[in-house]
């Protein structure tokens, strides 16, 4: 039997094609008119009592802070505006050094260029000179000699001495000072006024390669005049800066130090008293800008020729 031929669908028309085009056209814009209000104008909030009505301010925006100043550091002890080789020279020495380490350490750190003179039997001389030298400060013997006055002392340098128990005497007591460059002596006004003995104690005070400087606890002294027969350097206490031990007393002699040293070069001798400390403290700038405080051996160079001083 033949084959029957299915019938052909009928293709769809143009028109139809156009309609559906029509109604989805209808559709979007049906779509994009129900949301145009929440596009255009959001949904507004219900009012909540004691709220503003009206929108905020928007906040205004602070200047930048400018930047702080730097706070000014407090500056240490003014320096010189003369150069110290130009200032008027003078020297300190403090006495009666290696008794007291908490006091006599406070003179150390006072930053002035002092001299220390250490007892050669006191407890502490032995550590509180080798600290000084350390610490790049001059070291003398306090050398103890007799007095007119009774002064009890167990190694004391007395008149009654011969020459070579003096001689052994001296050399005992200096080497209980180490670093020691020089001498000079505690009490003394009986024995400097004793020119044989004096000139004992020099010819040892030389060959030992020190010099000397005279505390002049008398106006009798034949130190100077002994001195210069032998050829040894010396100088010579010009102040005391505390016969008493009131500190405005101290600061007057401090004062005086200062005005002497404008004429000529200025020795002066201290003890380690507590008020002494405070005035050499008060006039820590003075000392610094209007004198030229000076290790003993540089201010003997001041005094004497080059060739005189070799050894030191």
């Amino acid at each position: 039997m033949p084959r029957r031929k299915k019938p052909k669908r009928p293709a769809p028309s143009r028109l139809g094609w156009a309609f559906l085009f029509l109604l989805l056209l209808v559709s979007i814009l049906a779509a994009l008119w129900v949301l145009r209000p929440m596009v255009e104008k959001p949904r507004e909030l219900p009012q909540v009592a004691g709220y503003p009505k009206k929108p905020l301010p928007e906040p205004k925006v602070s200047k930048p802070l400018a930047p702080r100043k730097p706070v000014p550091q407090p500056q240490r002890a003014l320096t010189p505006s003369t150069p110290k080789e130009k200032l008027p020279v003078a020297c300190i020495i403090i006495d009666d050094m290696g008794q007291n380490p908490s006091l006599e350490r406070k003179f150390f750190k006072l930053g002035l260029r002092l001299n220390f003179s250490f007892l050669p039997e006191a407890p502490f001389t032995k550590r509180l000179a080798t600290e000084a030298h350390a610490r790049g400060f001059e070291v003398l013997v306090h050398l103890p000699l007799e007095a007119h006055q009774v002064y009890d002392h167990s190694h004391i340098l007395r008149l009654n001495l011969n020459q070579d128990e003096l001689k052994k005497q001296v050399r005992f007591l200096v080497k209980k000072v180490p670093y020691a460059i020089g001498v000079n002596h505690h009490m003394g006004s009986a024995f400097t006024e004793d020119e044989t003995h004096v000139y004992w104690l020099l010819s040892e005070i030389k060959a030992m390669g020190l010099f000397y400087v005279d505390s002049r606890t008398t106006p009798y002294t034949k130190i100077p005049e002994v001195a210069k027969k032998l050829g040894l350097p010396f100088a010579e206490r010009n102040i005391f800066l505390d016969d008493s031990t009131d500190f405005k007393s101290i600061c007057r002699y401090l004062d005086k130090l200062i005005k002497e040293a404008q004429k000529r070069p200025v020795v002066a001798i201290g003890h380690p008293h507590p008020n002494t400390l405070k005035a050499l403290e008060a006039y820590e700038n003075r000392l610094k800008t209007q004198v030229n405080l000076v290790p003993i051996s540089e201010f003997l160079r001041e005094k004497y020729d080059k060739a005189v001083l070799e050894r030191f």
